[in-house]
């Protein structure tokens, strides 16, 4: 599955680019911790699909800045499925 993020920004700085993932990297130096920027967004991002075994990327050019997100389709496992049991509120005494 792939999942895109378009932004037609200025664009990030091709310096920037690769480390654009990593702790702590802000874009905007007019932005600071005081404001609420740490950092840390994209790198969660990217920790969050490391985890679900995808891949995140950036292109960036000014005037279009693309995120992509792709994650493996989900497995089915193995086997015939048990049927749920039936949700029945009563507590036996």
């Amino acid at each position: 599955m792939l999942l895109q993020v378009r932004d037609n920004g200025p664009g990030i700085t091709p310096e920037l680019v690769p480390r654009i993932f990593e702790r702590f990297i802000r874009g905007d130096a007019a932005r600071t911790r005081t404001e609420g920027s740490t950092g840390l967004g994209l790198s969660i991002v990217s920790a969050v699909v490391a985890a679900h075994h995808g891949k995140v990327d950036v292109t960036s050019r000014p005037g279009e800045t693309v995120f992509s997100i792709w994650l493996p389709r989900r497995q089915s496992a193995p086997g015939p499925s048990a049927p749920a049991a039936p949700y029945d509120p009563r507590v036996p005494v």
